[in-house]
């Protein structure tokens, strides 16, 4: 409670989030470029090549930060959402899915850490990307809702055609919310999501 007002002290974060993708069934993970580590492993492709995109649908990368999703001045009972566009820029088809999310507050404040703990992240699909954007209601395929947390998954992969086809991409939508009954021990807390996601070939 802010004594000069008489009002909840606002909680209020900063954050970037960041895809992550793993391609295949290798344990080594690309996280964004801003913190650029280890190196994409594929696993065996069986005929063609295998490449998993995420972008904003007119960019692509393999490391890409969703700067989209911006997260500044979070406040309880409110959300942030913005659209991920995941891609197949290979050439045989692929299936893939959320792989977990980490917050990067592992080793951070208390505060961070209920920050952390109080967050949840919606994923969606069929949701037009103009309709994902600034506090908008949407409806679609919810793929997840949850916590951000490791065991974060879709509850059935998706599938993506080859590079050049209609449905080698699918354009998600990325929703982070902070409860209304978010408490007091999380104001000023930070955090940085990172959503993993793995693809490998059908």
């Amino acid at each position: 409670m802010d004594s000069r007002t008489g009002m909840p002290k606002p909680l209020k974060f900063a954050a970037a989030a960041a895809v992550v993708l793993v391609l295949g069934l290798s344990t080594q993970t690309t996280v964004a470029a801003w913190r650029a580590e280890g190196q994409i492993d594929a696993g065996q492709v069986r005929t063609g090549s295998l490449s998993l995109l995420a972008g904003n649908g007119s960019s692509a990368a393999k490391d890409y930060v969703f700067a989209e999703l911006n997260s500044q001045n979070l406040l309880p009972g409110s959300f942030v959402q913005a659209p991920l566009t995941i891609s197949n820029a290979g050439t045989t088809p692929l299936v893939y899915g959320l792989a977990g999310i980490t917050t990067g507050t592992a080793s951070g404040s208390a505060k961070d850490q209920a920050l952390a703990g109080a967050g949840t992240i919606s994923i969606y699909a069929a949701v037009p990307p103009a309709s994902c954007t600034g506090t908008q209601q949407i409806s679609g395929q919810l793929l997840y809702s949850g916590p951000l947390n490791a065991s974060a998954a879709f509850a059935s992969p998706r599938e993506l055609s080859a590079a050049g086809t209609p449905s080698a991409s699918e354009a998600l939508c990325v929703r982070l919310s902070l409860p209304a009954g978010t408490s007091q021990a999380a104001a000023g807390g930070r955090m940085a999501p990172t959503l993993s996601f793995t693809g490998q070939q059908k």
